[in-house]
């Protein structure tokens, strides 16, 4: 039986952990919004009536209107390594997380981003133009095409707002969905303010949601980790194969199930260039196309160094060392 909005039964997961991990915080929705791009293969995915993006029901939850039962809009918060160098006052400065739905494809957290100012926003607006939202939507229904592990986007609207990006352009709001947003970043955050009953139940969460598997293992923490490493590096490994190039590849970016994750700096690189940098960012080409496999082994070591109050230093050894063999599995296995 195809479903309406209303159909769907939401939670929050994530809401679950405690106020230690978020902050409450409400979408700012868009004046007199339009749909610019909806995503039909995954609303069918999702069980979704195939007229459901006629509805204005649909156009005003996916702009920042309209919240649904069940849901527990927050931002979370995080720390990361950005362009090399810590950053503890990071979080989410543009994206509401509502909650999450059971789907035939397992659990799918659905967040919406350029929809506002958070508490982790500092001196920024939390919105986002048509221009990069649009740039977004676009390279993860690429990702999606080619079998990379992405999250996905179900809408983009854009509304009357204005922001200015290099020039004033309609504000915009993408409806997007992943099994969950938990980055390397959040492990961070707990390690570095030394709030370890925190780092373990968020690593518990986890592994009972997301790696249950490990659980069967007589070091699950360890079995967690070297689980994550292989992730990491078979994604990495994918996004070679393809030419992708992330762009910025911070550890606040990096996602804790091994998928591409905030594609606004990304670009593909057909000529398989290995100095190709997509992000004007990126002074330095620390991101370059060619140090992407390096770069995430770099961040798999911040992650061991947030893990270590859990785990001993031999197992982390061992799981890190899984990485290059992982790697070269995966970039030389046929696509």
């Amino acid at each position: 039986m195809q479903k309406s909005l209303s159909d769907l039964v939401f939670t929050n997961r994530f809401y679950s952990l405690g106020a230690a991990f978020f902050t409450p915080a409400s979408p700012q929705g868009l004046i007199e919004p339009q749909f610019i791009c909806t995503n039909h293969a995954l609303a069918k995915d999702l069980g979704l009536d195939p007229t459901v993006f006629t509805t204005d029901a649909c156009l005003q939850f996916c702009s920042g209107n309209l919240l649904l039962e069940g849901m527990q809009p927050l931002a979370q918060a995080y720390a990361g390594h950005q362009l090399g160098k810590f950053n503890p006052f990071l979080g989410d400065g543009r994206s509401v997380l509502l909650g999450g739905i059971t789907t035939e494809q397992g659990y799918l957290e659905w967040q919406l981003k350029g929809a506002g100012k958070t508490a982790y926003a500092r001196h920024a607006d939390g919105l986002a133009g048509l221009n990069e939202a649009l740039h977004e939507y676009r390279m993860s229904e690429q990702l999606v095409a080619l079998g990379v592990p992405t999250v996905k986007y179900l809408a983009l609207t854009a509304g009357k707002n204005l922001v200015y990006r290099q020039g004033f352009q309609p504000a915009a709001i993408l409806t997007r969905l992943a099994p969950s947003f938990i980055r390397f970043g959040h492990f961070e955050l707990y390690y570095f303010e030394r709030n370890y009953p925190e780092l373990q139940q968020l690593t518990d969460f986890v592994i009972q949601h997301y790696y249950p598997a490990c659980l069967n293992q007589p070091k699950p923490y360890a079995a967690f980790f070297q689980t994550v490493v292989k992730r990491t590096a078979h994604l990495i490994a994918q996004w070679q194969q393809v030419g992708f190039v992330h762009g910025m590849m911070n550890t606040d970016n990096q996602s804790i199930l091994g998928i591409s994750l905030d594609l606004g700096e990304s670009a593909f690189n057909p000529e398989y260039r290995p100095d190709f940098v997509s992000s004007s960012a990126d002074e330095k080409g620390r991101y370059a196309f060619s140090e992407q496999p390096v770069i995430g082994l770099w961040n798999c070591n911040i992650l061991a160094r947030a893990l270590s109050p859990l785990l001993e230093a031999a197992d982390l050894k061992i799981a890190l060392q899984t990485y290059e063999p992982s790697y070269l599995a995966a970039v030389d296995s046929p696509r």
